[in-house]
């Protein structure tokens, strides 16, 4: 059903992304090292992996980027565990998980004798794969070292990460990077991008078709203009409107998302030392050019702003991935981003 909101894990509830799904697969299937799944926030990049996660036979683990506080340790305990105990693990959000004998950490220690032991047996134990969701919450230069390392040690060790903040993705995998420790390695990039207006009325129209709900077509053409092409914001308004029945569907699934956008906003703003210009440059984003996206923020704030400033605040929105910049325009990667703006202190 597609207006389950949880992440997918059957393909026939999966909409649109058989492009994307067929490269990952063949990726695996040619036992590609690293399968880069990129996008922007709620495009689908977790359901896709979950839904290959689940069709994948073998070996396989799942990690969530945000419980992994040290990669350079966890990550290769999470494997040695899969290869020790020959079934697949998962540590994170995607099942109930009693994390206690690891601790958050994995609390294995690894000294030079443990640790050979364990390449032995992550070397016998055949085809793993590694399913890492939310790679760019972890520390990105020790993922990047983890990968360089497993790559160059473990032929038969596949991974799948998925990012939704594209920079830091960007910034994990190196390639523009000659003195990277991933330079060089071949990496196979999957772009998931939101849906086109059709797309997501199509979406929306099916989904209610599935409940046998009949909504109007002027209805359907409101919550996309609204919503736009994401689908995990068309989910949350079709599960409101056609599975709790909501008649103000629209109205409380735009309230929610502009909260969980603006609870995504303070979690980068706690990182800035100038709140003020990025809320400026959020508000004054509108698909315009680097000039008059410098000069309307300018006005925003009541001062004329320093170019180098200005264009390092911007190339981080664009890395967290609020701006999309596309052919020389800046775009907001989120429409519910505007209303986050209200709700942000």
């Amino acid at each position: 059903m597609y207006f389950e909101i949880e992440p997918k894990s059957n393909k026939q509830d999966f909409f649109n992304y058989d492009y994307e799904y067929g490269q990952v697969k063949k990726a695996l299937e040619r036992k590609e090292k690293i399968i880069a799944v990129v996008g922007v926030r709620r495009v689908g990049k977790t359901s896709l992996l979950n839904l290959i996660y689940n069709e994948t036979k073998g070996l396989k683990l799942w990690l969530d980027g945000r419980i992994v506080a040290d990669p350079k340790k966890e990550v290769f305990a999470a494997i040695y565990e899969t290869a020790k105990t020959g079934k697949p693990k998962i540590f994170g959000k995607i099942e109930s998980l009693n994390l206690s004998a690891f601790g958050v950490g994995f609390d294995i220690k690894l000294d030079n004798g443990s640790q050979n032991e364990m390449e032995k047996k992550i070397r016998s134990s055949g085809q793993i794969c590694v399913f890492v969701d939310e790679a760019q919450r972890m520390k990105v230069k020790d993922l990047a070292d983890v990968l360089s390392y497993i790559y160059d040690r473990f032929p038969h060790v596949s991974f799948v990460i998925s990012g939704s903040e594209i920079g830091l993705v960007e910034e994990i995998l190196g390639e523009s990077d000659s003195e990277h420790p991933l330079y060089g390695r071949e990496i196979t990039k999957v772009v998931m991008n939101r849906l086109d207006k059709s797309k997501a009325m199509e979406y929306l129209g099916k989904g209610f078709e599935q409940l046998g709900i009949g909504i109007d077509a002027d209805e359907i053409d409101c919550a996309v203009a609204e919503l736009g092409g994401l689908i995990g914001w068309l989910t949350l308004y079709g599960y409101e409107r056609g599975i709790r029945r909501s008649k103000d569907a629209l109205a409380k699934t735009s309230q929610r998302a502009a909260q969980i956008a603006a609870s995504e906003l303070v979690h980068f703003l706690k990182k800035t030392k100038n709140k003020k210009l990025y809320i400026g440059m959020l508000r004054s984003t509108d698909g315009i050019g680097w000039d008059e996206l410098r000069a309307r923020t300018g006005r925003e704030l009541g001062k004329q702003l320093n170019p180098n400033l200005f264009n390092f605040a911007l190339g981080r929105l664009v890395d967290y991935s609020f701006v999309e910049k596309k052919d020389g325009k800046y775009h907001l990667s989120d429409p519910l981003l505007q209303k986050a703006l209200f709700i942000v202190k």
